[in-house]
């Protein structure tokens, strides 16, 4: 008969037999696995609340800011002297500068200093200002430009001696009035653009 070993006292983890303390090494090992895993949820969840709660703040603010800037206004209606501001710069962007200067220069005499032009887009015309030796001089030129396109007529506006000046020339204020293109269209001849 073979010999009995009775042990009342627990045995310690390095006295078990090798297949339980593989088993024991396993379970431990599938704790610390789960804990780690647990580690690493908690972690992400964590983190992805961050992610969430900085969102919201980045739509609070942007919504905050869309609050405190002015909404756009779609349509306006424009005052009086908005209309008439705007209508001047269209007035003059639309001169025909190269079709006016050719008819100035066309004309130039000697005889005649021209010192300056202007356009009047409201009433379309030219206001200028010019000097000539005497009214002979000046009859001729009024005429002489009047006759050129894009004019349709000139006439004078207001004269006066330059007593300064020792050839005393006769200084003039001249209208130019600018031809609309009416006369050309009822005889049927085609128009230049300007």
């Amino acid at each position: 008969m073979k010999r009995l070993q009775v042990d009342f006292v627990a045995p310690s983890l390095w006295r078990l037999p090798v297949a339980a303390r593989a088993r024991l090494f396993l379970v431990t090992l599938a704790l610390l696995a789960f804990f780690i895993g647990m580690a690493i949820l908690w972690q992400w969840l964590r983190l992805d609340q961050q992610v969430e709660a900085a969102n919201a703040a980045l739509a609070l603010a942007r919504q905050q800011v869309l609050l405190q800037t002015p909404p756009a206004r779609v349509s306006r209606v424009l005052s009086e002297p908005e209309i008439i501001a705007i209508n001047s710069a269209i007035g003059q962007l639309n001169t025909p500068w190269p079709a006016l200067l050719d008819a100035f220069e066309s004309v130039a005499t000697p005889d005649i200093a021209l010192l300056q032009i202007e356009p009047d887009h409201r009433r379309r015309l030219v206001k200028g200002l010019a000097e000539a030796k005497d009214h002979q001089h000046l009859l001729a030129y009024l005429a002489a430009l009047g006759s050129t396109r894009p004019f349709a007529g000139a006439m004078v506006s207001k004269q006066e001696i330059n007593e300064k000046d020792p050839t005393r020339p006769l200084r003039f204020l001249f209208e130019a009035l600018l031809d609309d293109g009416s006369a050309e269209v009822a005889s049927g001849q085609p128009q230049e653009e300007p």
